[in-house]
């Protein structure tokens, strides 16, 4: 241990402390600075543990949401999946569990509306494996459930009165106290069955599990669904919850999209305004960011349909509907965006379909040929006839490698667009292996590349 400034006098010094014993769950050597009063005070009664309580950030394995969430949830917080009715909160929750069990953490799961059963069946339908973890005691089930439909409970943790908020404080508490050695994830499921069973004033025990959860290494996240409840409980929670994740669908007679949101967040955080995010479920893969139409568009033979199908998954061309057109589709799943591609035909006699084909998209390619800066200004026309303008945009530059190609400067100042939209080159994997007629295969890095400052400016 020493001091600086230790020649300074009646001024606020820090004391550097390096802790050198070296704790093999967290896995780190923490460097911290502590005021000189507390040092003065208490310094033989900090602990590790206190230390990583302030500093743990619990990332909760949901594209992109842990950026609103400021990298991920914090200790001694409670955090809620606030849904409306129809849309499945559960998926954000196993996948945050998975992400926290795979990283060493445990988790409790509170399970007040469907038998223990039914909870590893679903987490297993998403391709999740948890049987490793429940064997190995780091997924534990409190069954708040088999009381409440009268049966024996099988669980090793159960609580005998479900209707008794009190109870169920107790039961989280007593296996908090069993094992805090690591860090606890505390899921409910669900909030709504509480007050449904316990009444309004149960909500008063959430209270009590935020004082439980500081100094024992644990966070909550709770599952509720906005029935209609009086508007005092819906505020109660709002001020309760530390954080608050909210799910909900754009609906037209049947739900057409869903779409999450972080409404809350209070340890620092950053809430983007009316921000959202679209998403999907997948099984298995469990959630993913969607976007589900992405427009890719330019003149003819500038390297469309190599795009699509080199960055695709799976992707189809139609070349002939009635007469010869060069309409593409592909889907990608990357970097946790599940995304649909669409390519417009490039020649001018199908310009009158181009509104119609961008209607929707979230987002725009626009593929040129670098070799060819003749059909520059038709790329400008088709983006201003598919209504692309304040769509998200990137130019991909084709070609680039080939002699005679303009460099991305160059392209930049024919073009004479937007400063802000990025112009990315894009080259062919094996220029010895393409052949006329036939879609080339692209270097999948460039267009990764593409997509991931699309995907930036999309969410």
């Amino acid at each position: 241990m020493s001091t600086s400034n230790q020649n300074t006098k009646k001024k606020k010094r820090n004391v550097f402390i390096v802790i050198n014993q070296i704790n093999l769950y967290y896995k780190n050597i923490i460097i911290c600075f502590i005021p000189y009063k507390s040092y003065n005070q208490d310094l033989n009664n900090i602990t590790l543990g206190d230390i990583m309580n302030k500093n743990n950030v619990f990332k909760t394995n949901i594209p992109k949401l842990d950026e609103f969430l400021n990298g991920g949830l914090r200790v001694s917080t409670i955090t809620m999946l606030w849904a409306t009715p129809g849309i499945d909160n559960s998926p954000f929750a196993y996948q945050t569990i998975v992400g926290r069990l795979e990283m060493g953490d445990r988790c409790i799961y509170v399970n007040q509306s469907k038998m223990s059963n039914a909870v590893i069946d679903e987490i297993e339908h998403y391709g999740w494996n948890i049987r490793d973890y429940i064997e190995g005691g780091d997924f534990i089930f409190l069954d708040a459930y088999s009381g409440l439909i009268n049966v024996e409970s099988k669980e090793r943790f159960f609580i005998k009165d479900p209707k008794n908020p009190k109870e169920i404080t107790k039961g989280i508490n007593d296996l908090l106290e069993k094992e805090n050695s690591k860090n606890t994830m505390i899921v409910y499921d669900s909030i709504s069955t509480m007050i449904d069973h316990c009444g309004e004033n149960s909500i008063e025990e959430l209270k009590k599990w935020k004082k439980i959860f500081y100094g024992k290494n644990a966070f909550g996240i709770l599952l509720f669904t906005e029935w209609p409840y009086d508007k005092k409980i819906l505020n109660e929670l709002r001020l309760i919850s530390d954080a608050i994740i909210e799910l909900k669908a754009i609906e037209e007679r049947v739900i057409l999209r869903e779409f999450f949101l972080v409404s809350k967040v209070e340890w620092n955080g950053k809430t983007k305004k009316g921000g959202t995010v679209p998403f999907k479920i997948s099984a298995p893969g469990g959630i993913m960011v969607y976007v589900p139409k992405i427009l890719v568009t330019g003149p003819y033979n500038a390297g469309k349909t190599s795009l699509i199908h080199s960055i695709s998954d799976r992707a189809v061309s139609v070349e002939r509907v009635g007469t010869t057109i060069a309409l593409d589709h592909g889907h990608v799943d990357y970097a946790g965006f599940s995304v649909d591609l669409f390519g417009t035909p490039g020649q001018e006699r199908f310009d009158p379909i181009l509104e119609q084909l961008g209607g929707e998209a979230l987002g725009v390619i626009a593929v040129l040929d670098a070799t060819n800066p003749d059909s520059f200004p038709r790329v400008k026309e088709m983006l201003a006839k598919t209504k692309s303008a304040g769509l998200p945009c990137v130019i991909a530059a084709n070609k680039v490698d080939l002699p005679g190609a303009l460099s991305i400067d160059e392209i930049k100042e024919h073009l004479k667009l937007n400063r802000t939209i990025p112009i990315l080159p894009v080259t062919a994997e094996d220029k010895s292996k393409i052949k006329e007629d036939e879609p080339a295969q692209l270097k999948k890095e460039q267009l990764y590349a593409i997509f991931d400052v699309l995907f930036s400016k999309i969410v």
